[in-house]
């Protein structure tokens, strides 16, 4: 037995002694009550909801016991993945930066290929180096849009777990106080 259960057989047993002589004055009224139908089926649902209470303490302490153990452990994983996540985004976010710049890098570099091709070949020159510039362009768009993509996708999944983890941090001890007390309530009532 844990210190509570001496403390409250204790408390019990001290209330009991309390009482005592009014009891036994009583006596001979209680007799008479205790005839009655209802008396016995009370105290048969008082012996049932003692026992089911001795028997149910172990383990539904174990289980809200290893429910928290489990809610702390989520939580921690989330942190770390929530890290994770950060870095991850500062380097997407690092690679668009460098997109812009390789992408006035390669409109240079198109145009000086363009003005070299104009002086030596005429007409025909100019018609190639257009499509280089519109084949670039239409690479940096598509590599652009793959990326800009993958960055929502990225910051969808990150808002669900940061929502998650959210949720899961607003999970008190009274939160679990309160559906212990529910869960009580509950099999009170299925009897």
């Amino acid at each position: 037995m844990t210190r509570s259960d001496h403390l409250f057989s204790l408390s019990v047993l001290q209330t009991f002694a309390l009482f005592a002589p009014q009891l036994i004055a009583l006596l001979p009224q209680a007799m008479a009550l205790l005839m009655a139908a209802w008396i016995p089926k009370l105290v048969n649902l008082v012996i049932f909801l003692g026992f089911l209470y001795f028997l149910l303490r172990k383990p539904t302490r174990d289980f809200f016991r290893e429910r928290f153990t489990q809610i702390r452990a989520a939580l921690e994983s989330a942190a770390k993945e929530k890290a994770a996540a950060e870095s991850k985004l500062t380097e997407i976010d690092a690679r668009l930066n460098r997109l812009d710049t390789e992408l006035a890098e390669i409109r240079s570099q198109t145009e000086r290929e363009a003005a070299a091709e104009r002086e030596r070949i005429d007409a025909a020159a100019r018609e190639d180096a257009e499509k280089l510039r519109l084949i670039a362009q239409r690479e940096i768009e598509a590599a652009k849009k793959t990326a800009l993509v993958e960055l929502r996708q990225f910051a969808a999944e990150k808002s669900v777990e940061l929502a998650e983890q959210i949720i899961r941090r607003e999970l008190t001890p009274t939160d679990d106080a309160r559906l212990l007390q529910r869960l009580g309530e509950e099999i009170q009532r299925a009897k």
